[in-house]
Order: C-alpha cells, then sequence, then structure tokens
C-alpha cells in the first residue's frame, strides 16, 4: 500500500514537474536568438547565484524541516512552533543577504540582470513548498509549480523581444514564483518566535545547511568556473548543455521529495520496511533514468536539427548527450543520503559535500584550463562518483 501510494505521488508531482522541465528548454530556445548565446551565460551565473543564494534562506526545510514536520505529523503545536521558527530566521536572513547583495553588486559593477534577479530573495522567503512536502499534500505543489511556470512562459513569450530584455529573464522567474509563494504563505498556520529560539536553531542545523550548500556548490560552481575561464560565450553554451543535467536534478529532486516523507515514517515504525520501500523505488528510479538516457541520446541527432539555433548552440546541445548517464549515478546515492539525514549525520554530509565542493573547483578549474568543455564533462562524472562512494561508505551501515 505504502509503495502503491509512493508510486502515485511520484507520477502526480512529477507530472507537475513536466512544465518545470520544459520551462528553461522553451524559454531558452526563444530567447537565445533574440539576444544570442553570451547573454545566455550571464543569465546562468545569475540564476546560478540565486540558487545557491536560496539554500541560505531556506536553512535546510527541505531536508530537516521536511523529517520535523513528517515524523511529528499529528503535533499540531509543534508543527506550528517549528514552521514559525523557520520563517522568523527566513526574515532576518533574507533582509541581510538582500542588502549584502546590494552592496556587492555596487562595487563590483554587475550586470543589470543581478539586480532584477533580487526578486528571487521574496521568493525563497515564502516558499513553502516543503511544508506541503511534509505533509505529501502533492496537488497544491503541483498547482503552484504548474501555475508559476506557465505564467513565467508566457510573459517572456509576450514582452522579451528586444537583444536588451535578457536583463528581466532572471527576475521575471522569481517574480512569477514570489507571487504565488506568497499566497500559499499566508494560508499555513505558524507560530512567529524570538530571536533567542532562532539562534539556537541555527546552531542544531548549519552542519545539514553547509552540507546543503557544498551539495548546490558543486552543481553549480562549473558555470562559475566556465564563464571566468572561457568566458560568457563557453558558459552560454555550458547552459544550454545544463538544462538537461537540470531537467534530471528537477526529476531527482521530485524523486526525493515524494520518498523521504515516507521513508521517515516508515523508518519511525519499522527499519526493515523502510528498507524495503527504499530498494523497490531506487530500483524503479535508475529503470526510468536509464531508459530516458539511451532514448534522448540516440534522439537528440535527429531531433536538434528541427530547431533554428546558432550552431554553436548546436555543438553544446550534441556534447550534452555524454552527460545524459550522470543522473543515474547520482539516483544510486539518494536512499544512503536518507538514510544518513533520518540518523541526524549531518556532520557526516557536510564532510562528504565539502569534499565533493572541493574536488569540483579543482578538478572543473584543472580540465577545463587544459580540456576545454569536454574536460568540464570528465570533472562532473569524477566528482558523482566520488559522492556516492562516499554516501555509500556512510549511509549502508544504517540501512542493514
Amino acid at each position: 500500500m505504502n509503495k502503491t501510494k509512493s508510486i502515485q505521488n511520484l507520477f502526480t508531482y512529477g507530472a507537475s514537474q513536466i512544465i518545470s522541465l520544459l520551462a528553461p528548454f522553451l524559454v531558452g530556445f526563444y530567447v537565445i536568438p533574440i539576444f544570442g548565446i553570451a547573454k545566455w551565460g550571464v543569465i546562468g551565473v545569475a540564476t546560478s547565484l540565486y540558487i545557491l543564494i536560496g539554500i541560505l534562506i531556506e536553512f535546510g526545510a527541505n531536508l530537516v524541516g521536511v523529517k520535523e514536520l513528517s515524523a511529528h505529523r499529528l503535533k499540531y503545536h509543534y508543527k506550528k512552533r517549528y514552521i514559525g521558527l523557520n520563517y522568523t530566521f527566513r526574515l532576518y536572513c533574507t533582509v541581510f543577504i538582500t542588502l549584502l547583495l546590494i552592496i556587492c553588486f555596487l562595487l563590483f559593477k554587475a550586470d543589470t540582470a543581478f539586480y532584477w534577479g533580487l526578486t528571487w530573495m521574496l521568493a525563497w522567503y515564502f516558499n513553502p513548498l516543503w511544508v506541503y512536502q511534509a505533509n505529501e499534500n502533492f496537488k497544491i505543489i503541483n498547482f503552484i509549480t504548474i501555475a508559476t511556470k506557465i505564467i513565467y512562459i508566457g510573459v517572456v513569450y509576450l514582452f522579451i523581444k528586444q537583444p536588451q530584455h535578457y536583463i528581466y529573464i532572471v527576475g521575471l522567474l522569481g517574480f512569477c514564483n514570489a507571487l504565488f509563494y506568497a499566497f500559499f504563505y499566508f494560508r499555513i498556520p505558524k507560530t512567529i518566535t524570538n530571536i533567542k529560539r532562532v539562534w539556537l536553531f541555527v546552531n542544531q542545523n548549519k552542519a545539514i545547511v553547509l552540507s546543503n550548500f557544498s551539495i548546490t556548490a558543486y552543481t553549480q560552481a562549473p558555470i562559475f568556473i566556465i564563464d571566468a575561464l572561457l568566458g560568457n560565450t563557453a558558459s552560454g553554451i555550458y547552459k544550454v548543455i545544463d538544462l538537461f543535467l537540470t531537467a534530471y536534478r528537477s526529476y531527482l529532486g521530485v524523486f526525493f521529495n515524494v520518498t523521504f516523507p515516507r521513508f521517515c515514517f516508515e523508518a519511525q515504525q519499522n527499519l526493515k520496511a523502510a528498507k524495503t520501500y527504499v530498494s523497490k523505488m531506487l530500483f524503479l528510479n535508475v529503470f526510468l533514468l536509464t531508459l530516458s538516457a539511451f532514448f534522448i541520446f540516440i534522439a537528440m541527432p535527429y531531433v536538434t536539427q528541427y530547431f533554428n539555433v546558432p550552431e554553436n548552440v548546436q555543438k553544446g546541445l550534441h556534447l550534452s548527450r555524454f552527460l545524459l548517464f550522470l543522473p543515474v549515478i547520482i539516483a544510486l546515492n539518494i536512499p544512503f543520503y536518507q538514510a544518513l539525514i533520518y540518523n541526524s549525520q549531518n556532520k557526516s554530509i557536510a564532510f562528504i559535500s565539502i569534499g565533493g565542493l572541493l574536488l569540483t573547483l579543482f578538478s572543473v578549474s584543472l580540465l577545463t584550463y587544459f580540456f576545454n568543455l569536454s574536460g568540464s564533462f570528465a570533472a562532473l562524472y569524477i566528482v558523482e562518483l566520488f559522492i556516492t562512494l562516499c554516501l555509500f561508505a556512510r549511509g549502508s551501515k544504517y540501512l542493514k
């Protein structure tokens, strides 16, 4: 019954994510011919920056927060206090980081696109998806996801017509997210707490947030390195390639978000049942990823010829085929990652994540410098293999 419900949740939640996966492609293939691949690289760098900042503002909500609300889903007052605690922290953090970003943008004369991207700060503050995820209320998540992406795509197609309009792309997505997040944020019962409890909250969760930030940083670091070493055009080509990786990572995020609350609940009741559950779901996940990777790898050369895109973008699309199997490696570490989070092994996760980040900075920089984008691809495989092996070594004992 639990497996059936999880599969239903996976397809229910996954169905709404299809529009999320399509949105970057629909926007990218529309705007790149308008303002060029170099400006697409600027958009990629700005987007990656705000994704990293989101980890700091949400402060473990999608991991520790989901675990706490899922494990104590019957304790109404506890949930209200915990939700309020997280959002009180977010308020202070959002204000501080926003001011810091504006100062940095002024000092370093950042592109105007970075200023418009500040709408993401509101989106990160209001983001309520973690609460609905913990309650396995995927219908509301579906509505928010579909509505924001459809409106975002519509606005881009209606108003982005000139090369100078590239500055609005990042900000429009942040604004659309903030609009819907805010509406559902105010519908969530919460108890606002004082600053003293916030400091305790920070101390309790800093390790998992550091690890989560490191994980996100090593996925976002390549575009910063490529932009610094090879320029905006190369980072724009990589951003095209990264569309596929982002699509797969989004799917893996769906898989994690659907299975993690159930895993926590099952593990609290019966560890053996939790192990059986996560093993079956892992098999399904790897099968779907492998099948889709083979299909896209074979079909891509035939499909791309029908798109009117520049030659360097075509090159990026063809090169991206060799990254299609990378998510299969990532998927293999999910059960061990979940086991470590459930057992509060935050320091272990932090050490592994920081190690992955350092390896990314070193290997991507070195291989990109000598072998350009091909070197970046090789480095990504090296990093993901390292992360998966480390998580297996640390997490497998909690699934025995």
